[in-house]
């Protein structure tokens, strides 16, 4: 699945995006995209 550095970069970027003042569309798209730049498929 995820390698433990993979792993670390999501939580991180999860972190910062739980409370950011994007709106909810624009939020999914972000983190589809940081989905695929790592090679996860949704």
């Amino acid at each position: 699945m995820l390698t433990p550095e993979h792993g670390q970069a999501f939580r991180n970027f999860y972190d910062a995006m739980r409370d950011s003042a994007l709106d909810d569309k624009t939020r999914t798209l972000v983190g589809l995209a940081a989905s695929l730049a790592v090679g996860c498929e949704p």
